[in-house]
């Protein structure tokens, strides 16, 4: 099977060659059509001019019959003998008459004055006149008496030749087969006798229709019209004929012609016609190749720049040649490259700042004697909201503050704010004052920045003194963090009023605190995209899988419980894509905290 593999080979098969084959055909049919015009024109034009040609032999076969009538007409039906005189001498008279013949006796020329009436005349067959030494015809007029009998006849006799001169001289006659036949098809006189072109004579008459299946359905047709057309089978057709009755005389003229004479206009129509239509196809289809060609040359160009577009080439914009459908994808083509390149520059400064944010984040955790601190965030985008960090660290005081953040929304947005709050938080902290006054300030000088956006912020402030043995904390809007005791297998929470950064300006935070009463305890401090990751069945993975978690690793390093976790969620996630940024960070304490 043929696989059509470029624009052009389509163009070729679904355009041209139809179009083609569309063209020949209406060629073909307008061939056929015109053919069919021209010779019902030939029909016409040759009918015409045996008419032409019959009506002088009419004419002259009429002079006689007409004085028969006239004479009839004038004399009640009754002709005497002087009228019977009178109406030989005008006969004779007649051009082309060469004798007139009658057969009344003296007898009869007495009575015909009262008994005898002239009958309707009729032509005879040809005959050979020995005295003229030619052929003739006769127009014989009959006298008939009282009763119906015939008595005496009245024959004008005229030169067969002499009556159709007309005809044998005329171009057509001269230049094409022709014949005069009689009423049983004989063959009166012709353009075939050894090449001569006169009359038969009696001794070599011969019958048309006998020598060709065109001359046998050109009589068929003569028994059944007065005039008409017959044409060979083939198309065009080889031979042609038409014949016409005379009015006068029962005989027919029929000129038969070879079917190159008869359409030599059509053939030479269909030459010149079929040289046009080359031409004409040749003219089109090199107008459709160019045009094809400047389109698929256009296609070729973006083909070509998306190419080197998918190896991260990015070119000069294409020029726009036109104003259709070609032009539009070249515009849609320069406007995608253009916003593709600036997604891409984009993407790259997006990678850029998530590496600059998590060159913000703690890489390493915190452990010194009775205290073990690890954290993690993992982003959803390049850049996220999640905040957290360990700061005012004291190995040999044993004290340090986890700070665990959450910034409304994703994304590049989030990423500033969280940058923000990271850059108050630590600014603020280095400085003296409790966590109740650290938390203020940064609030106050967060909604400087937040209060028109509507953005805000939560926070989770704690800070695990082992020394003192206390905890203290201030909760920000943000989840209650989780303490579990190994010991008594039990979970409590860090709780606490608290408003998000970034509200109210004039909101006062409130300090919690509590003292170590157990060993071994370990907090999370986390953000909620960790129990509302959801699986394939739109199930939550909730904070009863975490706390289980907790128990199950509570023996393991806070950075070991990080990772189980984290695990866990991957495995429960399965193909469902991360929608929301992951923050957890796990204080363990070990040993006896003071």
């Amino acid at each position: 099977m043929i696989r059509l593999t470029s624009l052009k080979q389509k163009l070729v098969l679904f355009v041209i060659l139809p179009l083609c084959l569309i063209m020949l055909i209406a060629g073909s049919l307008g061939m056929r059509l015109i053919s069919n015009v021209l010779l019902k024109q030939w029909e016409e034009t040759a009918i015409s001019k045996m008419q032409r040609s019959a009506h002088n032999v009419d004419m002259r076969l009429m002079r006689p019959k007409e004085l028969f009538h006239f004479f009839q007409q004038n004399k009640q039906q009754q002709l005497g003998w002087r009228e019977t005189q009178l109406l030989i001498a005008q006969l004779r008279a007649i051009d082309g008459v060469v004798e007139v013949k009658y057969n009344i006796t003296k007898d009869q020329e007495h009575a015909m004055g009262r008994m005898y009436s002239l009958q309707t005349t009729f032509i005879s067959s040809i005959g050979y006149n020995t005295k003229l030494q030619s052929q003739t015809v006769s127009v014989v007029a009959q006298f008939i008496d009282t009763t119906g009998t015939i008595v005496s006849h009245i024959e004008v006799v005229v030169e067969f030749f002499d009556l159709v001169k007309q005809i044998v001289k005329a171009p057509w006659w001269q230049g094409n087969k022709a014949f005069i036949l009689d009423q049983n098809g004989t063959i009166l006189a012709s353009t075939e006798r050894g090449g001569a072109r006169q009359a038969y004579n009696s001794k070599s008459l011969q019958m048309f229709g006998s020598t060709s299946e065109l001359q046998a359905q050109t009589w068929a047709a003569i028994q059944k019209n007065n005039s008409g057309t017959v044409f060979s089978p083939e198309m065009p057709p080889n031979m042609v004929s038409g014949f016409y009755h005379l009015q006068q005389a029962p005989w027919t003229i029929v000129v038969m012609a070879a079917g190159t004479s008869v359409l030599q206009p059509i053939l030479t129509f269909k030459t010149y016609y079929y040289i046009l239509c080359a031409i004409g196809i040749l003219c089109v289809l090199l107008y459709l190749w160019v045009m094809s060609s400047k389109v698929t040359r256009s296609i070729n160009r973006i083909s070509t720049a998306a190419n080197d577009l998918a190896q991260g080439i990015f070119s000069l914009p294409l020029s726009v040649e036109s104003r259709d459908e070609i032009g539009d994808l070249t515009h849609s083509f320069n406007t995608m490259s253009k916003q593709l390149k600036e997604r891409i520059q984009l993407q790259q400064e997006m990678s850029l700042a998530g590496e600059v944010q998590n060159n913000l984040l703690p890489q390493i955790g915190f452990e010194t004697a009775g205290l073990d601190i690890a954290v993690l965030t993992k982003y959803c985008d390049k850049t996220g909201g999640d905040y957290v960090d360990i700061i005012k660290m004291s190995v040999d005081k044993r004290r340090a503050t986890v700070v665990v953040g959450d910034v409304v929304g994703h994304g590049i947005g989030a990423s500033l704010l969280m940058t923000t709050l990271r850059a108050l938080l630590r600014g603020r902290a280095i400085m003296p004052g409790s966590p109740e006054d650290i938390t203020r300030d940064v609030n106050t000088l967060l909604c400087q920045d937040t209060l028109r956006s509507g953005n805000f912020a939560t926070l989770f402030y704690l800070t695990i003194d082992c020394t003192k043995k206390t905890l203290e904390w201030v909760r920000c809007g943000h989840e209650p963090a989780l303490v579990y005791c190994p010991k008594q297998n039990s979970f409590t929470e860090l709780k606490g009023p608290g408003l998000a950064l970034g509200i109210d300006t004039d909101w006062q935070p409130t300090q919690n605190s509590c003292d170590f009463v157990n060993d071994n305890q370990i907090i999370l401090i986390g953000t909620d995209g960790i129990w509302d990751v959801e699986n394939n069945l739109g199930e939550q993975f909730g904070k009863t899988r975490t706390r289980n978690l907790i128990v199950e690793n509570s023996a393991l390093s806070a950075q070991e419980i990080i990772d189980n976790i984290l695990k866990a969620i991957d495995i429960f996630r399965d193909q469902q894509p991360q929608n929301d940024d992951i923050t957890l960070a796990i204080i363990k304490t070990k040993s006896p905290l003071c």
